[in-house]
């Protein structure tokens, strides 16, 4: 099945898919789950420990990833991914020895940042059922978040068709 979604030959279309793993014990270097990670584009872990404390869609980004996403982004776009990646991962690293209080601030800056963005981090990725956004403005509000620069629009070229919202001069 999973050999068969993508595009076909030329005139028959392309089949999209959404496929699902479910893995026993979120082991996820189970064979099946570990083989389909290597057949994808991309994926997104749901993880039960955040659901659990509340967050919804409960996506694990560090555990979830977009072989293709780098090339559809600007590089304005990857870095506030990336900055946003970098400090997730940082206080992951060090959540449990910051939720015993065993950690002083301080002692580490990439720590002592990734503590300042964690909580507002945790509220972007928090999005309700009615809650919408466009990606351009998903963008702009992480980096905004993040005390980054917002990325721009690219520029038109000549070849490149008008925007589907610019204004027709006639």
């Amino acid at each position: 099945m999973l050999e068969r979604a993508g595009p076909g030959l030329a005139g028959q279309g392309t089949i999209t898919g959404l496929f699902t793993v479910l893995v026993e014990g979120d082991d996820h270097n189970e064979p099946v789950a570990d083989a389909v990670r290597g057949i994808l584009d991309g994926h997104v872990v749901l993880d039960r420990t955040i659901a659990e404390r509340g967050r919804f869609p409960p996506a694990n980004v560090l555990r979830s990833v977009s072989r293709t996403m780098p090339d559809c982004n600007t590089d304005a776009e990857n870095a506030i991914v990336g900055r946003a990646r970098r400090l997730t991962a940082t206080y992951e690293d060090m959540a449990e020895l910051i939720r015993l209080g065993a950690y002083r601030g301080g002692s580490d800056a990439d720590v002592d940042e990734a503590i300042r963005y964690h909580g507002a981090i945790e509220g972007f990725l928090d999005q309700r059922k009615h809650e919408r956004s466009s990606l351009d403005e998903t963008y702009r509000m992480l980096a905004e978040l993040l005390d980054m620069a917002p990325p721009t629009a690219p520029e038109a070229t000549a070849d490149a068709p008008p925007a589907a919202d610019a204004v027709n001069p006639d």
